[in-house]
């Protein structure tokens, strides 16, 4: 199995994103600071530090317009946040943003959210014989982003909404 998809299914993502864009003139820094103020938007209605948030986002193509859009996992709010209700805020203020079509839902893992948001990566992996960093290091791109926490939590520092006790590793 590829070691990310791994990593971040032990992470209990708390939504999964599909975000479209108005215009396919904006430019990927745009793009990524739209999502930015999304997320930023949610951080302070919930009381929650931006940095303290986790997501992994990946920018896609579309297979039957070409258009571009965002796939998002994304977790680190309080649970009682994990609602349909939330969702809905998220779709209203990507539109107030000036985004596109935006659809969130809350996630599901037996969905495989995260297989969908690396998607192509296991087969990546296998055809690189397990050795993905060195088919990549020479030109490849890397479409998804990762917060800086999602490393924090992987690596056992924190959890996500509950203490963690002495020698637990697993990410919540």
């Amino acid at each position: 199995m590829n070691p990310e998809i791994f990593a971040l299914s032990l992470i209990e993502w708390q939504f999964f994103a599909s975000l479209t864009f108005k215009s396919e003139k904006l430019t990927e820094a745009v793009r990524i600071k739209l999502f930015f103020a999304l997320l930023r938007r949610q951080a302070e209605h919930f009381g929650v530090h931006f940095k303290r948030l986790i997501w992994c986002l990946r920018t896609e193509r579309g297979e039957a317009t070409g258009r571009i859009h965002l796939h998002a996992l994304i977790a680190g709010f309080p649970q009682h946040a994990r609602t349909p209700a939330t969702c809905f805020s998220c779709m209203r203020i990507w539109e107030g943003l000036g985004g596109g079509m935006a659809r969130v839902t809350v996630y599901s893992p037996r969905l495989d959210g995260v297989g969908y948001v690396l998607k192509g990566a296991e087969a990546e992996y296998r055809r690189a014989g397990g050795d993905h960093y060195e088919t990549r290091k020479f030109g490849g791109r890397c479409d998804v982003m990762l917060s800086e926490s999602v490393f924090r939590v992987i690596e056992g520092r924190r959890s996500i909404g509950k203490r963690r006790r002495r020698g637990q590793r697993k990410a919540e």
